[in-house]
């Protein structure tokens, strides 16, 4: 078992795309279209928090007994700027999530937009557990259809009834762009199981705590280009809480036609906006996507033979990384040794359980061409360097404080979301193995170490 941050891992699909053709040029655009459902990529949900504000509504049906009603907002950007203009926020708040958001006000009206859409979860008077879609966005339930769950059921039974059993109901709301407001409507799943998540509410209200509410977008966009030569299969996902794309949140994947299906639920890990893809030898700067995902831009900038990245058959990006006792450590400091990453840290119950068989393979391995080093994702350093030493864990370790926010840490570099993970490293900084379990690392390393 892992312990995984920031998203959550449901059984995928992978659909065959459709192909065209292009060799590399300075600017390469991909288009894109929409297919149903998760594709290759960990469905990521929204958890719908109580609202702090007052929600106008009416129509709730009389065979519901107990109710909540909650709302989500779908142009967040326009969202916080209304609230900002009508005093609802201050000026320091409105900064922030502007901030967090990259909120240009110039693209925003003043003018009330209704992009809120409402949701009402509650038990019917047989004891089901019910949820109504506000789906026309009238603030009405009254024309609204009624869905029922079981509730509560296990955890098991969530995670093949979130993937093949929940409805999606198609949503229309109001939306600011290129100057006008304009009508969209977007495709929902909404659900009252939590899955493994643990919640901390927003509210002393125990109506409130009661009753879940999850939401995704199941839709992700493909496409399919020739690139240098060489034939892509492209998907993009905006981790399924909306309809728009930005950079922050797009993640992406490139598959060569006669590769492998690719999967982040396998341990893939998808590309982002602004890093560099390497095509059959040459380098791209994934560029830009689209508001609503339906192209993909390339920048071509080199040949190179050596392409870095994070996944299995890449080179390890250079780094820095501060060693418990405040040095710094680089990837230099080890040449000719075959490097194994362990991440993990002091609460994750899964990484102490594999520490004794890491002392056993280090213990095997220390004398062979081989270095292990931990890096711990904690928030105390102190408490780190007292549970290395009082375990007797006699080789490298790392600091990365989960305090901070280090866009340049070895944890982002790496893109580590999951604990513990391990990544194997050649002397030439190639990476052999991403995520394998210790059997698997004690036969690569013999078959390479053998060979020397």
């Amino acid at each position: 078992m892992k312990f995984i941050l920031e998203k959550l891992f449901f059984p995928i699909t992978i659909l065959v795309l459709f192909a065209s053709c292009t060799d590399h040029t300075d600017a390469i655009k991909i288009p894109l279209h929409t297919e149903n459902g998760y594709g290759p990529f960990i469905i990521a949900r929204l958890f719908v928090m109580p609202s702090k504000d007052t929600i106008s509504y009416k129509g709730v049906p009389v065979n519901i007994k107990e109710y909540v009603v909650r709302s989500v907002h779908f142009q967040k950007k326009q969202f916080y700027w209304n609230q900002f203009k009508t005093g609802k926020i201050s000026k320091d708040q409105f900064l922030k999530y502007s901030s967090r958001y990259d909120i240009d006000t110039t693209k925003l009206t003043k003018n009330f937009v209704d992009e809120e859409v409402l949701f009402l979860i509650g038990t019917n008077q047989n004891g089901k557990r019910v949820n109504i879609v506000d789906a026309d966005n009238n603030e009405d339930f009254t024309d609204e259809k009624i869905f029922e769950y079981e509730y509560p059921i296990s955890y098991e039974e969530q995670q093949k009834y979130i993937f093949d059993s929940l409805p999606t109901v198609s949503v229309t709301y109001e939306c600011f762009e290129n100057g006008k407001s304009v009508e969209r409507t977007i495709d929902i799943k909404p659900s009252p199981y939590l899955g493994h998540l643990g919640i901390t509410y927003n509210t002393d209200k125990e109506i409130e705590k009661k009753y879940d509410l999850m939401i995704s977008v199941p839709r992700y966009k493909k496409g399919a280009k020739r690139i240098n030569k060489t034939h892509f299969d492209v998907f993009a996902s905006n981790g399924f809480e909306s309809s728009t794309y930005s950079p922050e949140i797009t993640s992406i994947f490139f598959c060569k036609k006669d590769e492998t299906e690719i999967s982040e639920m396998k341990g893939d890990i998808p590309y982002q906006i602004g890093d560099i893809f390497n095509a059959n030898g040459a380098d791209y700067k994934i560029e830009s996507i689209s508001r609503y995902g339906n192209s993909l831009t390339l920048n071509y900038i080199g040949e190179n033979k050596y392409p870095v990245g994070v996944n299995e058959g890449m080179y390890l990006p250079k780094f820095m990384a501060t060693k418990l006792n405040n040095s710094i450590l680089g990837i230099d400091d080890y040449p000719d040794k075959y490097i194994l990453f362990d991440f993990w840290g002091t609460w994750c119950n899964p990484c102490i359980k594999l520490i004794p068989e890491l002392k056993m393979l280090n213990q095997e391995y220390q004398n062979k061409n081989f270095v292990l080093v931990s890096v711990a994702y904690d928030i105390d350093i102190e408490t780190v360097s007292n549970f290395v030493n009082k375990e007797n864990m006699n080789w490298i370790h790392l600091f990365v404080s989960m305090n901070k926010n280090d866009k340049n840490s070895i944890i982002n570099k790496l893109k580590i979301i999951s604990y513990p993970s391990t990544l194997l490293v050649a002397p030439n900084g190639k990476i052999i193995a991403r995520n394998k379990d210790i059997k698997e690392l004690k036969q690569i390393l013999n078959e390479r170490l053998n060979a020397l």
